[in-house]
């Protein structure tokens, strides 16, 4: 008789199922799709599940869920990060911790680019103007630069910053950037030009963040890296909220230590709602006219969101198989 798995899906209620039907087409598979907010809603609502797919992250694994989890083959993140995960726990309890590390490489790549255009190109307030039935263009205090004449400082230099830094050169800009596990000639077989964390500061007219949220990167962007940026150069951020000091971005925009923002992720997110309400959001920075902020939404387009969750079906179901998964951020002792 064939083995049959049981796959807890959180968030799965409000989503079909096509994509992960058809990974594990000729398996006996049942699936059971859950809306959870906490880890008590984990701990509970996933007991007995041979392999959990993570659509959306709505709380954390801590070692106690990890630890209800008991029989538990795999984690799957349908997602990049698994900083929400104790992978030790994991570890430890023979599970294997599961994500997609290459599935939105154009998507937030190209978002990167887009905040830093509308930024450039003062587009949101252009755009609010005449909404307002105001037709203003104000040049004489428009401080709008030619891509070519810039320099784009990434720091950070995987898969997603390689992607932006094809499309910031195909405009003719000059890309620098910094990460201690990538070396220069490498970066330099890219076109880009290998420098140190505080000098990419000095230089850059556009700083992109692009590292994982670890111990040593959290707040990394805090009042003294601010200060030290140009007072014309923007500061993006699409890879993780906690890269960046809030309240010492907020300070620098105050004071004209850089001249704008563009955000698509926040440190404290509210988890998303599947009962066609939409959660409230506050965040200093929307007040800023030189920010634009959008709620993280940069990893998405329709292939990217059928692609993550295909992949991570699909390590489920290597575990399933005895097969080692592809992408395993944690693998069992």
């Amino acid at each position: 008789m064939a083995d049959q798995y049981t796959v807890g899906v959180t968030a799965g209620s409000a989503f079909d199922l096509a994509v992960e039907e058809a990974v594990f087409e000729g398996l006996d598979v049942a699936f059971r799709p859950v809306d959870v907010e906490t880890t008590d809603d984990l701990r509970r609502e996933l007991v007995g599940v041979d392999a959990v797919l993570d659509r959306l992250l709505t709380a954390p694994y801590t070692a106690e869920v990890i630890a209800a989890l008991d029989g538990c083959r795999a984690i799957a993140r349908c997602g990049i990060g698994v900083d929400h995960v104790d992978l030790d726990a994991a570890t430890d309890a023979g599970m294997y911790v599961l994500n997609v590390p290459d599935y939105c490489l154009e998507e937030v790549s190209t978002h990167a680019l887009m905040l830093a255009l509308a930024l450039e190109r003062d587009l949101r307030r252009y755009d609010a103007s005449l909404r307002e039935g105001v037709w203003e263009k104000r040049l004489g205090e428009a401080r709008v630069r030619r891509l070519s004449t810039m320099t784009v400082g990434l720091v950070g230099f995987g898969a997603i910053a390689r992607r932006v830094a094809d499309k910031f050169r195909a405009f003719g800009a000059d890309v620098v950037a910094t990460d201690p596990y990538v070396d220069a000639d490498e970066m330099e077989t890219a076109g880009v030009e290998k420098v140190e964390f505080e000098p990419l500061l000095d230089r850059a007219h556009v700083v992109s963040v692009h590292t994982p949220l670890l111990d040593e990167t959290r707040g990394m962007f805090d009042a003294d890296a601010f200060a030290r940026m140009r007072e014309d150069a923007y500061f993006l951020n699409v890879a993780r909220g906690g890269l960046h000091d809030e309240a010492a971005l907020d300070a620098a925009l105050d004071s004209g230590d850089i001249a704008g923002a563009g955000i698509d992720v926040f440190a404290d997110e509210p988890a998303d709602r599947f009962d066609g309400t939409t959660p409230s959001f506050e965040t200093p920075l929307a007040r800023h006219e030189n920010v634009v902020l959008t709620p993280h939404v940069a990893w998405y387009s329709g292939a990217a969101s059928d692609e993550k969750r295909r992949t991570a079906a699909e390590g489920i179901r290597a575990v399933f198989e005895g097969r080692e998964p592809e992408h395993a951020a944690a693998t069992p002792e």
